[in-house]
């Protein structure tokens, strides 16, 4: 029973992704839910989906497949070889695109697979959140039956994605499908032309997802040169035809604390002399390799994930979450499980108690994101004052305010974005938002812009404390640090240290009026 089911249509500027693995995401013992590594299992932890802010979860292959399939191994030396089993975990093979995996089901009866996926869309729908599917064509796949797949698992399963990467031939025959035009919809990149694009008017259901994003936050947060003309770019993408899907974590490369924590991948256990996965991960160890019980090794490992983070989380493009990193999950430095079926892929929920100033600091980035619609605007920003109100929607500036500097070894920067140019729910104009992001490893000093009159800038986020002599009127007094959340009316200027990012509000303050007119 559907129960009136019906699509969200929740549009990309508004969605928020949590990318995951049927079973790794309650298989762990510390998961606490009755249907562990289950369809079922993700309903019992749709609460936590909804504290974190989701709106949108996306599987990995979760229609069958085989596990087991026999792979030829050579013996050192080349003296011999045999046929071993491996373990296909992720999914990427061939597999019946058209069944839910019956492994994935918590009740044997046969077809329970079916009424426990509708049964988990139905209370994913019912909370608010959508649900997409990733699905693995080989090439040479027949056409037809791609789109008699997809046609199939939207009509009869209500899902509101599709995640393929299919021949660009077939892309074309997906995005430009009458029964799919308001299903979202991602491939690794769409036809670089726009005949396409806008087919469905102001329903923009396409979206381009790869790894563009991740490698360019990993190499600015690491602290590369040159990087600020990318990040500058990557910030304010939004293009108007196809979205763009951001995320600095995936399944087939580092998670977020291992692209801080290691300069190069541990994939022996996967049997293939650590031959496999990405060679390049731009990643940064942080001064030691793997696990480290110092504490500066630590807080800087913090500082760099919120860092990234907060390049995810406020950038235009809709952001994508790997499950766990929120919490700190570690794969051990392997950046190709795929086929470790064990603790490696299983999201250990007990990290939610050891990284709760991580998880926290998520759930605030998601809050502040869904808070202020500048930040994830409909519209592409065109650096412009359009509105002739005294501020392009979007500017970006240096340590002199309204001058950028983009030569090759600056490591910071500051962007504006000007509220007027988006309007909150209640109708009322966005604030002025200014966020500093400086990925060198010394500290800076930036003057504030000016803000309108009855207008005062408040230190809203930072990924580490800011010294109170840098946000008050430079008393003298001794420096200490303060929380966030500190008021910086009398500001011109505030210091960033090393490696950290500052997000200041710009609100209009009612009292200040009322305290003039008296006067």
């Amino acid at each position: 029973d559907w129960q009136e089911d019906a699509p969200l249509n929740v549009p990309y500027s508004d969605t928020i992704m949590y990318r995951l693995h049927v079973r790794g995401f309650t298989k762990h013992s510390s998961s606490k839910v009755k249907h562990k590594g289950t369809y079922l299992g993700i309903v019992d932890k749709i609460p936590y989906l909804k504290e974190l802010g989701i709106t949108m979860i996306e599987l990995m292959p979760a229609y069958e497949f085989n596990e087991i399939k026999k792979q030829s191994a050579t013996l050192m030396k080349g003296q011999f070889s045999i046929e071993s089993p491996k373990l296909n975990y992720w999914g990427y093979t061939d597999g019946y695109t058209f069944a839910p995996k019956a492994s994935y089901a918590y009740s044997n009866k046969i077809g329970a697979e079916v009424d426990e996926f509708k049964y988990m869309v139905r209370e994913l729908h019912k909370n608010g959140i959508e649900i997409s599917m990733e699905f693995f064509f080989p090439v040479g796949t027949n056409p037809k039956e791609i789109l008699d797949c997809l046609h199939y698992w939207v009509m009869e399963y209500h899902i509101d994605g599709i995640h393929a990467n299919c021949e660009e031939a077939v892309m074309r025959m997906i995005q430009t499908d009458n029964l799919l035009a308001t299903t979202k919809i991602f491939t690794y990149s769409f036809a670089a032309d726009t005949d396409f694009y806008n087919a469905w008017g102001e329903r923009r259901n396409l979206a381009n997802f790869n790894d563009d994003f991740m490698v360019a936050a990993r190499r600015f947060i690491k602290g590369d040169e040159d990087m600020l003309n990318t990040v500058a770019y990557k910030i304010k993408a939004n293009p108007p035809g196809a979205a763009v899907v951001n995320y600095v974590a995936n399944h087939n490369s580092f998670t977020l604390y291992d692209a801080v924590s290691y300069d190069r991948k541990y994939n022996e256990l996967n049997g293939e002399n650590n031959k496999d996965g990405a060679v390049y991960n731009y990643s940064w160890n942080c001064g030691v390799e793997g696990s480290s019980r110092k504490r500066a090794i630590l807080q800087i490992r913090l500082a760099q994930r919120k860092n990234a983070l907060a390049m995810l989380f406020l950038s235009q493009g809709t952001p994508l979450l790997l499950a766990g990193d929120e919490m700190g999950r570690s794969m051990q430095g392997n950046n190709n499980a795929y086929c470790q079926d064990n603790k490696i892929n299983w999201l250990d929920w007990k990290l939610l108690e050891k990284e709760a100033e991580l998880f926290t600091y998520t759930k605030e980035l998601i809050r502040y994101r869904k808070e202020h619609p500048i930040l994830h605007s409909r519209q592409t920003m065109q650096i412009m004052d359009s509105l002739s109100c005294g501020y392009p929607d979007l500017s970006y500036h240096a340590e002199q305010a309204w001058y950028a500097h983009f030569e090759n070894y600056y490591r910071h920067m500051a962007v504006l974005y000007c509220g007027m140019y988006e309007k909150k729910p209640d109708g009322t104009e966005d604030d002025f938002i200014y966020i500093i992001w400086n990925m060198h490893w010394e500290k800076h000093t930036f003057a504030l812009p000016t803000l309108p009159q009855d207008y005062d800038w408040t230190v809203s986020m930072t990924t580490k404390e800011i010294p109170q002599q840098d946000t008050a009127d430079k008393t003298g007094k001794e420096e200490k640090p303060v929380e966030a959340e500190i008021s910086a009316e009398q500001a011109r200027e505030i210091t960033a240290l090393g490696r950290s990012v500052i997000v200041l509000t710009g609100k209009k303050q009612e009292f200040k009026k009322k305290k003039r007119h008296k006067k």
